[in-house]
C-alpha cells in the first residue's frame, strides 16, 4: 500500500493526470471515511411551513477552488528530496531483481527433454569478438523448421556472448510487464546500439522463423522502444516521437533485419540472400556420413556471414495499412476462419457449405514486407492456416491440397464469385478491373495484389509489364525491370489461370505503384473478401454491409542484411541511390507524423479493437461464427 501510494504522489508532482481507479486512490481524490453516528434519542421534525425564497444577497461571497497546479506545488513543497531519492533507490533495487530473475529464467529456458540436438550436444556458435564483429541479436521461434529454432536457442546458450542475445521471441512477447523479458531485450538492444556506435556502424538483428516473423520482429523492436512516461526514471522517457530513441537515433541504429529461413516458404530469407532452407537442413542428421558435424558448419558459416562486418546492408521498403486519406480509422472489421482439419474445413449447414468464423488473433495487420494480395491465394492461405503441418515439405503440400479443394468446390455464399465486387485504384487512378466499365470483369480474375519482393510460393516473381513479343523473346525484354524491394513502389498484378500461358510461365506481368486503395462492394449484404499479407490471411467484411477500403501506401524505409547467396538477378539493383538508414515515409510532414502515430497505435494494441471484430458484429454481417449458436 505504501508503495502504490508513492506511485501516485510522484505521479501527481510530476504533472501525469490520473485515470480510472488510480485517481480514485490518488492522493487528490476525497476520501470517503464512514463515520459512526451517536445514538441520541429520536427527534421528530416537524414538516417546515412553506415559505417564500428569500431574495438573495446583492453580491454572494464566490469561493475560489484551488487549480491542479496550486495543489501539485503544495504537495512538492511537502515531499522532500531525499524522501524522492530514497523512493527512487528502492525502485531501482526491485527493477534490478525482477530483471536478475528474467535473465535467470531466460538462460534455463532450453532444457529440453526429446530428441538429440541436430546440431550436437556440445555444438557452439562461432566466437564472437567485440570490436571485430557487429553486435547482434537475435529474435527466434523455436518451434519453427521443424523445431531448428529450439536446437539454435540451445547451442546459442553454452556462448557466452549469443546466451545474452539470443531470445526466444514466444517468451519475449509474454514477457511484457515490468522486469520482464522483453525489458532484457531492450536492455540488450540499447547496449548493441552503443557498442555499434563505437564500431560506426549500426547493431543487427536475426528475425528466426517464417515469413511473417520478419514484419513480426520489427514490431517487436518498436513494442520494444516504446516510451512510458510512468517509468521515465527507468530508461524509458519519450523523446518526442513516441519512442525512446530520437529519430536520429532510430535512422543511424535501428537494427539491420537478417532473416533467418525456418519456415515452410522462406520467400523473406531467399530474395535478400540467406538461403530457402534453414542453416544445417541437412539430409541425413544423424547418419554415419557426419550429419550434425555437416549441419553445425552450416550453421557456423550462417552466423559468421551475418557478424561479419563486409556483409552488406541495403535499404528495405516495408508497406502498411493506412486509413484512407482524410479519415482517421480503417472502415472494415476483420475475422478469422476456422473450422475442422481437413481437405475442406468449412462447415455444412442448411445443405451448403459454408465459411465459418472466429475472432481474428494477432498478429493484427499493419506492417507488409512481403506481398498482399485477395482472392484464391488469401483464402487458401486461411484454410492453409488451419491445417499447418510440422514439416516444410508437408506444408508445401498441405498448400497444394487446398488449392485444389478450392477450384473442384462450390463458393460458398459468403463469398463473391471470384473478385466479383472488387475494385483497385493505384495513385488515384482505375487499375482492377482492366475493363472496369464492364460488368462483371472480376469474374475472369482469380486473385490481385502487388510484391514487394521478387520471390512468392517457390516459384512466381513479376518483371513489368510487356507486349507479347517482348515476353517471349529473352533477348529483347532484358530491360524489364524486376520486382525490387528498395525502389519506394509496389508492383501490381492481376492473374487468371490463362496468365500462365500467356505470361508465359511464373513471372507475372507486373505495374509499378505508389500505393493502392482497395474498394469492395457487393450487391448482397453480409459478404467478404479474404486477404493475405506476408503469409498471413484475415476476412474483412463490414458489419453493416455497407462499401469499405484497404488502403495501402509505403510507411518505412529498414536496414537489412544481404546474405551471401543473394541473386541479383531476381533482386536487381541493391542499391537505390540513397543512404541505408531507416525513416518514416511519407509525401510530407503531415503524413509522416501519421505513420508515427499509427506504429504507436499498433505496439500499444490499439489497432486490436480497431481492426479484430467483436463477437456482435461478426453477429450482426449474418456470418456463422464458431462457438455461437
Amino acid at each position: 500500500m505504501a508503495s502504490e501510494w508513492w506511485s501516485s504522489l510522484l505521479n501527481v508532482c510530476s504533472g501525469e493526470p490520473q485515470v480510472g481507479d488510480a485517481a480514485e486512490n490518488s492522493v487528490l481524490s476525497i476520501e470517503k471515511q464512514p463515520y459512526e453516528e451517536e445514538e441520541d434519542e429520536p427527534v421528530i421534525l416537524e414538516p417546515p411551513a412553506v415559505k417564500e425564497p428569500p431574495n438573495p444577497p446583492a453580491e454572494s461571497p464566490v469561493v475560489k477552488a484551488p487549480s491542479i497546479n496550486e495543489i501539485q506545488g503544495d504537495l512538492k513543497d511537502m515531499v522532500r528530496p531525499e524522501m524522492l531519492q530514497e523512493f527512487r533507490r528502492k525502485s531501482v533495487i526491485e527493477y534490478n531483481r525482477l530483471i536478475t530473475e528474467s535473465r535467470r529464467m531466460h538462460a534455463e529456458s532450453f532444457t529440453r527433454a526429446g530428441p538429440a540436438n541436430r546440431y550436437g550436444e556440445m555444438a557452439e556458435l562461432p566466437p564472437f569478438q567485440e570490436g571485430q564483429h557487429v553486435p547482434t541479436l537475435a529474435l527466434i521461434n523455436p518451434m519453427s523448421g521443424a523445431a531448428a529454432g529450439m536446437d539454435i536457442l540451445q547451442v546459442a546458450r553454452r556462448c557466452e556472448y549469443y546466451k545474452e542475445r539470443f531470445f526466444n521471441i514466444i517468451d519475449v512477447v509474454k514477457g511484457q510487464h515490468r522486469g520482464g523479458l522483453l525489458d532484457v531485450f531492450r536492455i540488450e538492444l540499447c547496449k548493441a546500439k552503443a557498442e555499434a556506435e563505437d564500431m560506426g556502424t549500426r547493431p543487427r538483428l536475426i528475425s528466426g522463423g517464417g515469413d511473417g516473423t520478419g514484419s513480426f520482429a520489427i514490431f517487436m523492436i518498436f513494442l520494444a522502444l516504446k516510451a512510458d512516461h510512468s517509468r521515465a526514471h527507468e530508461g524509458m522517457e519519450d523523446t518526442g516521437n513516441g519512442f525512446i530513441w530520437t529519430d536520429e537515433e532510430l535512422k543511424t541504429s535501428f537494427p539491420a533485419i537478417a532473416q533467418m529461413p525456418l519456415g515452410s516458404a522462406n520467400d523473406f530469407g531467399n530474395i535478400l540472400g540467406w538461403g530457402q532452407k534453414y542453416p544445417g537442413d541437412v539430409s541425413c542428421p544423424c547418419g554415419p556420413c557426419g550429419g550434425r558435424e555437416a549441419a553445425l558448419g552450416q550453421l557456423h558459416r550462417w552466423i559468421r556471414a551475418v557478424i561479419d562486418p563486409k556483409s552488406r546492408v541495403a535499404n528495405f521498403d516495408v508497406w502498411g495499412f493506412m486509413p484512407p486519406n482524410g479519415a482517421e480509422q480503417c472502415n472494415f472489421k476483420l475475422a478469422e476462419l476456422t473450422g475442422k482439419r481437413g481437405r475442406n474445413p468449412n462447415h455444412k449447414i442448411d445443405g451448403k457449405r459454408q465459411v465459418v468464423f472466429k475472432q481474428a488473433g494477432k498478429p493484427v495487420p499493419f506492417f507488409v514486407c512481403l506481398y498482399f494480395s485477395a482472392g484464391i491465394g488469401a483464402y487458401m492461405t486461411s484454410r492453409f492456416q488451419i491445417n499447418r503441418r510440422q514439416t516444410p515439405l508437408r506444408n508445401r503440400a498441405e498448400y497444394t491440397r487446398q488449392l485444389l479443394g478450392i477450384v473442384l468446390e462450390s463458393n460458398p455464399p459468403q463469398l463473391n464469385g471470384r473478385l466479383v465486387g472488387i475494385n483497385i485504384d493505384c495513385e488515384d487512378e482505375p487499375y482492377f478491373p482492366p475493363k472496369r466499365n464492364r460488368p462483371n470483369q472480376g469474374r475472369k480474375y482469380r486473385e490481385v495484389g502487388f510484391y514487394n519482393i521478387n520471390w512468392q510460393a517457390h516459384g512466381l516473381h513479376g518483371k513489368d509489364r510487356a507486349p507479347v513479343s517482348t515476353r517471349l523473346c529473352g533477348c529483347c525484354g532484358s530491360d524489364r525491370k524486376p520486382v525490387m524491394f528498395n525502389d519506394g513502389k509496389i508492383d501490381m498484378f492481376r492473374w487468371k489461370f490463362a496468365s500462365f500461358f500467356k505470361n508465359p510461365g511464373t513471372t507475372m506481368q507486373t505495374d509499378k505503384k505508389e500505393d493502392m486503395l482497395l474498394s469492395f462492394s457487393s450487391n448482397s449484404a453480409h459478404k467478404g473478401v479474404f486477404f493475405q499479407w506476408d503469409g498471413e490471411s484475415r476476412f474483412a467484411f463490414s458489419p453493416s454491409g455497407a462499401d469499405f477500403q484497404i488502403y495501402i501506401r509505403k510507411v518505412l524505409s529498414v536496414p537489412v542484411v544481404i546474405g551471401p547467396w543473394v541473386d541479383t538477378r531476381l533482386t536487381g539493383s541493391l542499391d537505390n541511390g540513397k543512404p541505408v538508414c531507416f525513416e518514416f515515409c511519407g509525401k510530407d510532414t503531415e503524413d509522416v507524423e501519421a505513420v508515427k502515430r499509427r506504429t504507436v497505435q499498433a505496439v500499444s494494441g490499439y489497432l486490436d479493437g480497431e481492426l479484430n471484430a467483436t463477437v456482435e458484429e461478426i453477429r450482426a454481417a449474418n456470418f456463422h461464427m464458431a462457438g455461437h449458436a
